[in-house]
Protein backbone atom coordinates (compact mmCIF):
# COMPACT_ATOMS: atom_id res chain seq x y z
CA UNK A 1 0.00 0.00 0.00
CA UNK A 2 1.05 3.50 -0.82
CA UNK A 3 1.24 6.70 1.40
CA UNK A 4 -2.07 7.33 -0.57
CA UNK A 5 -4.02 4.20 0.38
CA UNK A 6 -3.06 4.78 3.81
CA UNK A 7 -4.76 7.88 3.92
CA UNK A 8 -7.72 7.03 1.79
CA UNK A 9 -8.04 4.07 4.53
CA UNK A 10 -8.21 6.59 7.35
CA UNK A 11 -10.63 9.06 5.71
CA UNK A 12 -12.93 6.28 4.69
CA UNK A 13 -12.54 5.23 8.36
CA UNK A 14 -13.03 8.75 9.68
CA UNK A 15 -16.23 8.11 11.52
CA UNK A 16 -14.30 5.72 13.81
CA UNK A 17 -11.37 7.44 14.35
CA UNK A 18 -13.33 10.67 15.81
CA UNK A 19 -15.21 8.63 17.82
CA UNK A 20 -12.47 6.85 19.56
CA UNK A 21 -10.41 9.99 19.65
CA UNK A 22 -13.22 11.61 21.47
CA UNK A 23 -13.76 8.52 24.14
CA UNK A 24 -9.60 8.90 24.57
CA UNK A 25 -10.36 12.36 25.60
CA UNK A 26 -13.41 11.56 27.53
CA UNK A 27 -11.49 8.70 29.49
CA UNK A 28 -8.28 10.96 30.51
CA UNK A 29 -10.85 13.37 31.63
CA UNK A 30 -12.61 10.57 33.17
CA UNK A 31 -9.67 9.35 34.75
CA UNK A 32 -8.33 13.00 35.63
CA UNK A 33 -11.20 13.35 37.72
CA UNK A 34 -11.30 10.07 39.65
CA UNK A 35 -7.59 10.27 40.49
CA UNK A 36 -6.64 11.60 43.98
CA UNK A 37 -5.10 15.61 43.87
CA UNK A 38 -1.18 15.34 45.24
CA UNK A 39 0.43 18.13 46.07
CA UNK A 40 4.27 18.99 46.05
CA UNK A 41 6.42 20.76 48.30
CA UNK A 42 9.69 21.55 47.76
CA UNK A 43 13.45 23.09 49.99
CA UNK A 44 16.37 23.61 49.43
CA UNK A 45 19.45 23.51 51.04
CA UNK A 46 23.18 24.98 50.38
CA UNK A 47 26.29 22.79 50.44
CA UNK A 48 29.48 24.65 51.84
CA UNK A 49 32.56 23.96 53.26
CA UNK A 50 34.16 25.92 56.54
CA UNK A 51 37.63 24.64 55.75
CA UNK A 52 40.48 26.83 54.12
CA UNK A 53 42.39 29.93 55.33
CA UNK A 54 44.01 31.00 52.23
CA UNK A 55 42.41 31.16 48.65
CA UNK A 56 43.86 28.45 47.42
CA UNK A 57 42.43 25.92 49.89
CA UNK A 58 39.01 27.72 49.64
CA UNK A 59 39.19 27.02 45.73
CA UNK A 60 39.48 23.50 46.78
CA UNK A 61 37.22 23.75 49.71
CA UNK A 62 34.89 24.34 47.04
CA UNK A 63 35.77 21.76 44.21
CA UNK A 64 35.80 19.49 47.18
CA UNK A 65 32.09 20.50 47.61
CA UNK A 66 30.86 20.13 44.32
CA UNK A 67 32.06 16.41 44.13
CA UNK A 68 29.86 16.12 46.97
CA UNK A 69 26.72 17.19 46.11
CA UNK A 70 26.34 14.60 43.39
CA UNK A 71 26.58 12.26 46.78
CA UNK A 72 24.65 14.24 49.03
CA UNK A 73 21.67 13.44 46.35
CA UNK A 74 21.60 10.28 46.26
CA UNK A 75 21.97 10.59 50.26
CA UNK A 76 18.78 12.30 50.32
CA UNK A 77 16.26 9.42 49.41
CA UNK A 78 18.55 6.69 51.62
CA UNK A 79 17.04 4.92 54.62
CA UNK A 80 19.95 7.24 56.87
CA UNK A 81 18.21 9.97 55.76
CA UNK A 82 14.20 8.50 55.59
CA UNK A 83 14.27 6.65 58.61
CA UNK A 84 14.87 9.40 61.80
CA UNK A 85 11.78 11.09 59.21
CA UNK A 86 9.40 8.48 59.40
CA UNK A 87 9.98 8.30 63.42
CA UNK A 88 9.54 11.83 63.72
CA UNK A 89 6.30 12.07 61.76
CA UNK A 90 5.03 8.86 62.80
CA UNK A 91 4.38 7.59 59.35
CA UNK A 92 2.71 4.61 58.39
CA UNK A 93 5.56 3.45 55.72
CA UNK A 94 8.66 2.38 55.09
CA UNK A 95 11.67 4.30 53.97
CA UNK A 96 11.27 2.55 50.54
CA UNK A 97 8.05 3.32 49.85
CA UNK A 98 9.00 6.84 51.51
CA UNK A 99 11.92 7.11 48.64
CA UNK A 100 9.16 6.75 46.11
CA UNK A 101 7.37 9.88 46.74
CA UNK A 102 10.59 12.44 47.80
CA UNK A 103 12.58 13.79 44.91
CA UNK A 104 16.51 15.26 45.25
CA UNK A 105 18.29 17.41 42.37
CA UNK A 106 21.35 19.61 42.01
CA UNK A 107 21.14 22.33 39.05
CA UNK A 108 23.57 22.08 37.09
CA UNK A 109 27.05 23.55 38.09
CA UNK A 110 25.78 24.36 41.66
CA UNK A 111 26.21 23.20 44.88
CA UNK A 112 22.32 23.38 46.05
CA UNK A 113 19.96 20.35 46.24
CA UNK A 114 16.32 20.61 46.20
CA UNK A 115 14.35 18.24 47.57
CA UNK A 116 10.88 17.66 46.68
CA UNK A 117 8.43 15.65 48.18
CA UNK A 118 4.36 14.46 47.16
CA UNK A 119 1.25 13.68 49.35
CA UNK A 120 -2.10 14.16 49.12
CA UNK A 121 -1.98 16.31 51.75
CA UNK A 122 -0.44 19.38 51.28
CA UNK A 123 0.30 20.03 54.89
CA UNK A 124 1.91 16.67 55.41
CA UNK A 125 3.82 17.19 52.16
CA UNK A 126 5.69 20.06 53.52
CA UNK A 127 6.41 18.49 56.83
CA UNK A 128 7.79 15.32 54.60
CA UNK A 129 9.92 18.12 52.84
CA UNK A 130 11.14 20.08 56.30
CA UNK A 131 11.82 16.59 58.14
CA UNK A 132 14.06 15.24 55.32
CA UNK A 133 15.67 18.16 54.92
CA UNK A 134 16.85 18.59 58.46
CA UNK A 135 17.34 14.67 58.59
CA UNK A 136 19.93 14.87 55.51
CA UNK A 137 21.62 17.47 57.29
CA UNK A 138 21.96 16.38 60.23
CA UNK A 139 23.30 13.10 58.89
CA UNK A 140 25.79 15.09 56.74
CA UNK A 141 27.16 16.78 59.83
CA UNK A 142 27.19 13.53 62.02
CA UNK A 143 27.62 10.87 60.29
CA UNK A 144 28.91 11.98 56.63
CA UNK A 145 31.04 14.48 56.48
CA UNK A 146 34.75 14.27 57.74
CA UNK A 147 35.52 16.08 61.08
CA UNK A 148 38.30 18.88 61.59
CA UNK A 149 38.82 19.50 65.35
CA UNK A 150 35.44 17.70 66.49
CA UNK A 151 34.13 19.79 63.64
CA UNK A 152 32.34 18.77 59.99
CA UNK A 153 34.05 19.98 57.50
CA UNK A 154 30.99 20.54 55.31
CA UNK A 155 27.66 21.56 56.14
CA UNK A 156 24.15 22.20 54.72
CA UNK A 157 22.30 25.49 55.27
CA UNK A 158 18.59 26.13 53.88
CA UNK A 159 18.24 28.83 51.68
CA UNK A 160 14.67 27.70 51.17
CA UNK A 161 12.24 26.95 53.25
CA UNK A 162 9.23 24.02 52.25
CA UNK A 163 6.31 25.76 51.05
CA UNK A 164 2.73 24.73 51.89
CA UNK A 165 1.39 24.24 48.04
CA UNK A 166 -2.11 25.86 47.37
CA UNK A 167 -2.70 23.89 44.33
CA UNK A 168 -2.37 20.20 43.51
CA UNK A 169 0.44 19.40 40.93
CA UNK A 170 -1.50 16.21 39.81
CA UNK A 171 -3.50 14.95 38.01
CA UNK A 172 -3.59 17.26 35.25
CA UNK A 173 -7.03 17.24 33.57
CA UNK A 174 -5.87 18.70 30.52
CA UNK A 175 -2.75 16.33 29.75
CA UNK A 176 -4.75 13.66 30.77
CA UNK A 177 -7.17 14.24 28.18
CA UNK A 178 -4.89 15.13 25.85
CA UNK A 179 -3.32 11.75 26.11
CA UNK A 180 -6.83 9.73 25.97
CA UNK A 181 -7.09 11.82 22.90
CA UNK A 182 -3.82 10.75 21.15
CA UNK A 183 -4.32 7.09 22.48
CA UNK A 184 -7.75 7.16 21.04
CA UNK A 185 -6.57 8.86 18.04
CA UNK A 186 -3.92 6.12 17.57
CA UNK A 187 -6.18 3.05 17.84
CA UNK A 188 -8.29 4.89 15.30
CA UNK A 189 -5.69 4.77 12.72
CA UNK A 190 -4.45 1.57 13.82
CA UNK A 191 -8.08 0.18 13.33
CA UNK A 192 -8.24 2.02 9.99
CA UNK A 193 -5.43 0.54 8.64
CA UNK A 194 -5.67 -2.95 9.63
CA UNK A 195 -8.98 -2.39 8.27
CA UNK A 196 -7.70 -1.46 5.31
CA UNK A 197 -5.60 -4.59 5.37
CA UNK A 198 -7.64 -7.33 6.24
CA UNK A 199 -11.40 -5.48 4.10
CA UNK A 200 -10.36 -3.70 1.53
CA UNK A 201 -12.95 -3.23 -0.81
CA UNK A 202 -13.42 -1.67 -4.46
CA UNK A 203 -14.30 1.75 -4.72
CA UNK A 204 -13.68 3.10 -8.41
CA UNK A 205 -13.25 2.21 -11.56
CA UNK A 206 -9.26 2.51 -11.05
CA UNK A 207 -9.36 0.07 -8.04
CA UNK A 208 -11.15 -2.34 -10.63
CA UNK A 209 -7.97 -1.82 -13.01
CA UNK A 210 -5.52 -1.80 -10.82
CA UNK A 211 -6.94 -5.27 -9.69
CA UNK A 212 -8.00 -7.03 -13.15
CA UNK A 213 -7.50 -6.39 -16.73
CA UNK A 214 -11.28 -6.66 -17.05
CA UNK A 215 -12.78 -3.23 -18.79
CA UNK A 216 -15.34 -1.35 -17.11
CA UNK A 217 -18.71 -0.92 -18.41
CA UNK A 218 -20.18 1.52 -16.25
CA UNK A 219 -21.37 2.32 -12.97
CA UNK A 220 -25.08 2.28 -11.65
CA UNK A 221 -25.82 4.58 -9.41
CA UNK A 222 -27.82 3.66 -5.78
CA UNK A 223 -31.54 3.62 -5.44
CA UNK A 224 -33.04 5.96 -3.63
CA UNK A 225 -33.77 4.02 0.24
CA UNK A 226 -36.58 1.44 -0.18
CA UNK A 227 -36.18 1.66 -3.85
CA UNK A 228 -34.94 -1.03 -6.07
CA UNK A 229 -33.03 -0.43 -9.55
CA UNK A 230 -36.12 -1.45 -11.51
CA UNK A 231 -38.48 -0.40 -9.80
CA UNK A 232 -36.45 3.63 -10.08
CA UNK A 233 -35.76 2.82 -13.98
CA UNK A 234 -39.24 1.86 -14.43
CA UNK A 235 -40.77 5.15 -12.41
CA UNK A 236 -38.59 7.13 -14.23
CA UNK A 237 -37.02 5.98 -17.26
CA UNK A 238 -34.67 9.66 -18.12
CA UNK A 239 -33.59 9.48 -14.10
CA UNK A 240 -29.96 9.02 -13.30
CA UNK A 241 -30.33 5.06 -12.43
CA UNK A 242 -31.69 4.53 -15.81
CA UNK A 243 -29.15 6.51 -17.55
CA UNK A 244 -26.59 5.05 -15.40
CA UNK A 245 -27.81 1.31 -17.02
CA UNK A 246 -28.57 2.95 -20.41
CA UNK A 247 -24.68 3.39 -20.02
CA UNK A 248 -23.88 -0.27 -19.58
CA UNK A 249 -26.17 -1.27 -22.22
CA UNK A 250 -24.39 1.13 -24.58
CA UNK A 251 -21.16 -0.04 -23.76
CA UNK A 252 -22.06 -3.50 -24.55
CA UNK A 253 -22.22 -3.08 -27.98
CA UNK A 254 -18.51 -1.74 -28.46
CA UNK A 255 -17.44 -5.38 -27.28
CA UNK A 256 -16.03 -6.91 -30.07
CA UNK A 257 -17.53 -10.73 -29.68
CA UNK A 258 -18.03 -12.50 -33.62
CA UNK A 259 -21.06 -12.07 -34.84
CA UNK A 260 -22.26 -9.49 -32.61
CA UNK A 261 -23.15 -10.44 -28.73
CA UNK A 262 -26.35 -12.41 -28.34
CA UNK A 263 -26.17 -13.78 -24.86
CA UNK A 264 -24.57 -12.91 -21.74
CA UNK A 265 -24.57 -14.24 -18.23
CA UNK A 266 -24.59 -11.75 -15.60
CA UNK A 267 -22.70 -13.09 -12.15
CA UNK A 268 -20.68 -11.52 -9.38
CA UNK A 269 -18.22 -12.58 -6.83
CA UNK A 270 -20.18 -13.34 -4.02
CA UNK A 271 -24.06 -13.10 -2.89
CA UNK A 272 -25.79 -9.50 -2.19
CA UNK A 273 -23.89 -7.55 -4.83
CA UNK A 274 -26.81 -6.27 -7.16
CA UNK A 275 -26.35 -8.81 -10.11
CA UNK A 276 -29.88 -9.16 -10.07
CA UNK A 277 -30.99 -5.57 -10.74
CA UNK A 278 -29.11 -5.54 -13.34
CA UNK A 279 -30.54 -7.98 -15.36
CA UNK A 280 -34.25 -6.57 -14.84
CA UNK A 281 -32.79 -3.06 -15.71
CA UNK A 282 -30.41 -3.98 -17.98
CA UNK A 283 -33.57 -6.04 -20.01
CA UNK A 284 -35.52 -2.74 -19.85
CA UNK A 285 -32.52 -0.77 -21.58
CA UNK A 286 -31.98 -3.28 -24.19
CA UNK A 287 -35.82 -3.72 -25.09
CA UNK A 288 -35.81 0.03 -25.66
CA UNK A 289 -34.21 -0.69 -28.45
CA UNK A 290 -37.12 -2.29 -29.82
CA UNK A 291 -35.02 -5.73 -29.57
CA UNK A 292 -36.44 -8.72 -28.35
CA UNK A 293 -35.04 -9.76 -24.93
CA UNK A 294 -35.21 -12.58 -22.46
CA UNK A 295 -34.01 -12.88 -18.91
CA UNK A 296 -33.47 -16.17 -17.62
CA UNK A 297 -32.83 -16.55 -14.38
CA UNK A 298 -30.72 -19.41 -13.72
CA UNK A 299 -30.05 -18.82 -10.00
CA UNK A 300 -31.64 -21.81 -8.98
CA UNK A 301 -30.01 -21.98 -4.92
CA UNK A 302 -31.52 -18.14 -4.49
CA UNK A 303 -34.03 -17.05 -7.45
CA UNK A 304 -34.89 -13.49 -7.34
CA UNK A 305 -35.95 -12.58 -10.76
CA UNK A 306 -39.68 -13.69 -9.64
CA UNK A 307 -39.99 -11.26 -6.41
CA UNK A 308 -38.18 -8.49 -8.30
CA UNK A 309 -40.50 -8.51 -11.23
CA UNK A 310 -43.85 -10.19 -9.22
CA UNK A 311 -45.01 -12.74 -11.85
CA UNK A 312 -46.00 -16.00 -11.18
CA UNK A 313 -42.45 -18.01 -10.57
CA UNK A 314 -44.73 -21.53 -10.56
CA UNK A 315 -43.65 -22.33 -13.84
CA UNK A 316 -40.07 -21.53 -15.04
CA UNK A 317 -36.85 -22.77 -16.25
CA UNK A 318 -36.41 -26.28 -14.34
CA UNK A 319 -40.05 -26.88 -15.85
CA UNK A 320 -38.78 -26.42 -18.98
CA UNK A 321 -35.31 -28.36 -18.31
CA UNK A 322 -37.39 -31.59 -17.37
CA UNK A 323 -40.06 -31.63 -20.31
CA UNK A 324 -43.04 -30.27 -17.71
CA UNK A 325 -43.42 -26.95 -20.38
CA UNK A 326 -41.92 -25.79 -23.34
CA UNK A 327 -39.96 -22.36 -23.67
CA UNK A 328 -43.26 -20.51 -24.93
CA UNK A 329 -45.03 -21.55 -22.65
CA UNK A 330 -43.13 -20.97 -19.56
CA UNK A 331 -41.74 -17.13 -20.69
CA UNK A 332 -43.74 -14.19 -19.35
CA UNK A 333 -43.92 -10.90 -20.58
CA UNK A 334 -43.04 -7.77 -18.50
CA UNK A 335 -42.20 -4.37 -17.75
CA UNK A 336 -41.67 -3.48 -21.51
CA UNK A 337 -42.71 -4.31 -25.11
CA UNK A 338 -40.42 -7.22 -26.42
CA UNK A 339 -38.96 -8.15 -22.45
CA UNK A 340 -39.62 -11.53 -21.17
CA UNK A 341 -38.59 -13.72 -18.02
CA UNK A 342 -38.40 -17.10 -18.00
CA UNK A 343 -38.35 -17.73 -14.09
CA UNK A 344 -36.71 -20.22 -11.97
CA UNK A 345 -39.41 -22.25 -11.56
CA UNK A 346 -40.18 -25.20 -9.03
CA UNK A 347 -37.42 -26.23 -6.85
CA UNK A 348 -34.99 -28.74 -7.91
CA UNK A 349 -32.79 -31.06 -5.71
CA UNK A 350 -30.19 -30.81 -8.60
CA UNK A 351 -29.56 -27.33 -9.79
CA UNK A 352 -25.83 -28.46 -11.04
CA UNK A 353 -26.98 -31.25 -13.27
CA UNK A 354 -29.88 -29.18 -14.63
CA UNK A 355 -27.90 -25.62 -15.50
CA UNK A 356 -25.43 -28.42 -17.28
CA UNK A 357 -27.57 -30.50 -18.76
CA UNK A 358 -27.58 -31.14 -22.75
CA UNK A 359 -31.28 -29.93 -22.78
CA UNK A 360 -29.90 -26.32 -21.01
CA UNK A 361 -27.80 -26.52 -23.86
CA UNK A 362 -30.73 -27.03 -26.57
CA UNK A 363 -32.77 -24.28 -24.17
CA UNK A 364 -30.07 -21.65 -24.88
CA UNK A 365 -29.65 -22.61 -28.83
CA UNK A 366 -33.84 -22.48 -28.93
CA UNK A 367 -33.86 -18.99 -26.74
CA UNK A 368 -31.14 -17.72 -29.46
CA UNK A 369 -33.50 -18.38 -32.59
CA UNK A 370 -36.19 -16.49 -30.37
CA UNK A 371 -34.68 -13.53 -29.02
CA UNK A 372 -32.67 -10.85 -30.02
CA UNK A 373 -30.73 -10.67 -27.14
CA UNK A 374 -30.34 -13.26 -23.83
CA UNK A 375 -29.47 -12.31 -19.98
CA UNK A 376 -28.87 -15.07 -17.70
CA UNK A 377 -29.21 -14.28 -14.28
CA UNK A 378 -26.55 -16.97 -12.12
CA UNK A 379 -25.15 -17.90 -9.05
CA UNK A 380 -22.26 -16.06 -7.57
CA UNK A 381 -19.14 -17.15 -9.26
CA UNK A 382 -16.82 -17.71 -5.95
CA UNK A 383 -19.98 -19.83 -4.74
CA UNK A 384 -20.70 -22.66 -7.53
CA UNK A 385 -19.34 -23.41 -11.15
CA UNK A 386 -22.52 -22.72 -12.63
CA UNK A 387 -21.79 -19.54 -13.69
CA UNK A 388 -18.64 -20.96 -15.94
CA UNK A 389 -20.66 -23.01 -17.54
CA UNK A 390 -23.61 -21.09 -18.59
CA UNK A 391 -20.68 -18.34 -19.14
CA UNK A 392 -19.62 -20.52 -21.78
CA UNK A 393 -22.58 -21.34 -23.19
CA UNK A 394 -23.01 -17.99 -24.07
CA UNK A 395 -20.84 -15.31 -25.56
CA UNK A 396 -19.46 -14.62 -22.17
CA UNK A 397 -20.18 -12.90 -18.36
CA UNK A 398 -20.71 -9.92 -17.44
CA UNK A 399 -19.14 -9.45 -13.43
CA UNK A 400 -20.96 -7.31 -10.82
CA UNK A 401 -19.08 -5.11 -8.31
CA UNK A 402 -20.56 -3.88 -5.01
CA UNK A 403 -18.97 -0.12 -4.51
CA UNK A 404 -17.72 -0.28 -0.97
CA UNK A 405 -18.61 -3.75 -0.48
CA UNK A 406 -16.83 -6.43 -3.07
CA UNK A 407 -13.85 -7.32 -1.07
CA UNK A 408 -10.77 -7.06 -3.60
CA UNK A 409 -9.24 -10.93 -2.83
CA UNK A 410 -12.65 -11.86 -3.81
CA UNK A 411 -12.50 -9.49 -7.23
CA UNK A 412 -8.93 -10.95 -7.86
CA UNK A 413 -10.05 -14.69 -7.07
CA UNK A 414 -13.01 -14.44 -9.55
CA UNK A 415 -11.02 -13.34 -12.16
CA UNK A 416 -8.74 -15.89 -11.78
CA UNK A 417 -11.19 -18.44 -11.62
CA UNK A 418 -13.04 -17.37 -14.54
CA UNK A 419 -9.54 -17.58 -16.30
CA UNK A 420 -8.89 -21.17 -15.21
CA UNK A 421 -12.68 -21.91 -16.39
CA UNK A 422 -11.91 -20.20 -19.75
CA UNK A 423 -14.82 -18.22 -19.28
CA UNK A 424 -14.71 -14.87 -21.43
CA UNK A 425 -15.33 -12.24 -18.84
CA UNK A 426 -17.08 -9.40 -21.20
CA UNK A 427 -16.58 -6.77 -18.53
CA UNK A 428 -17.46 -5.24 -15.02
CA UNK A 429 -19.99 -3.46 -13.70
CA UNK A 430 -19.75 -1.12 -10.56
CA UNK A 431 -22.92 -1.33 -8.45
CA UNK A 432 -24.63 1.07 -6.17
CA UNK A 433 -22.60 4.21 -6.66
CA UNK A 434 -23.39 6.61 -4.64
CA UNK A 435 -25.51 9.14 -5.77
CA UNK A 436 -23.87 12.64 -4.80
CA UNK A 437 -22.62 14.69 -7.47
CA UNK A 438 -24.46 12.65 -10.28
CA UNK A 439 -26.87 14.25 -12.76
CA UNK A 440 -28.35 12.57 -15.68
CA UNK A 441 -25.44 13.81 -17.17
CA UNK A 442 -23.24 12.46 -14.92
CA UNK A 443 -21.64 15.06 -12.73
CA UNK A 444 -22.83 18.23 -10.56
CA UNK A 445 -27.03 19.33 -10.83
CA UNK A 446 -26.76 20.16 -14.94
CA UNK A 447 -29.76 18.36 -16.30
CA UNK A 448 -31.87 17.54 -13.89
CA UNK A 449 -35.42 18.02 -14.05
CA UNK A 450 -38.20 18.07 -11.70
CA UNK A 451 -40.91 14.82 -11.83
CA UNK A 452 -43.38 17.29 -13.30
CA UNK A 453 -41.29 18.39 -16.17
CA UNK A 454 -40.45 14.35 -16.27
CA UNK A 455 -44.04 13.95 -16.64
CA UNK A 456 -44.78 16.54 -19.63
CA UNK A 457 -41.57 15.10 -21.16
CA UNK A 458 -42.65 11.54 -21.37
CA UNK A 459 -46.29 12.37 -22.53
CA UNK A 460 -44.49 14.28 -25.00
CA UNK A 461 -42.25 11.45 -26.49
CA UNK A 462 -44.87 9.19 -26.19
CA UNK A 463 -46.38 7.67 -29.33
CA UNK A 464 -50.31 7.19 -27.97
CA UNK A 465 -50.23 10.56 -25.80
CA UNK A 466 -49.00 12.47 -29.84
CA UNK A 467 -51.70 10.78 -31.18
CA UNK A 468 -54.61 11.77 -28.45
CA UNK A 469 -53.40 15.27 -28.55
CA UNK A 470 -53.28 15.29 -32.34
CA UNK A 471 -56.95 13.98 -32.93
Amino acid sequence: MTVGDYLRAIVRSWLVVVILAILGVAGGYGFAKFTPDTYRSTGAVLVTSDRGDSTSELVQGSAYVQNLVATYVLLARSELVLQPVIDELDLDTTPRALASTITASSPLNSVVIEVSATSGSPRLAQKITEAAIESLATVVSNDVAPQTDGQPTVRLTVIQNADQPRFPFAPSTRNYALFGGLIGLGLGIAFAVLRAFAWQTVRSRADIGRLTSVPVLGEVVETRRGTRLPAAVLKDRLGIEAESVRAVAANLNFLKVDGGLKSLVVTSAASGEAKSSLVIALGLMVAESSRRVLLIDADLRSPSLADYTQLDGGVGLTNVLIGEASLAEAVQEWGAEGLCVLTSGADAPNPSQLLTSQRMTDLLEEARAEFDFIVVDCAPLLAVTDATWLGNQTDGALLTVLYDKTRTHNLEKVVNAASVGGLNLLGAVLTRVPRRGVSRYGVGSYGARTPSEVERLRRRLDPRERSRTTS
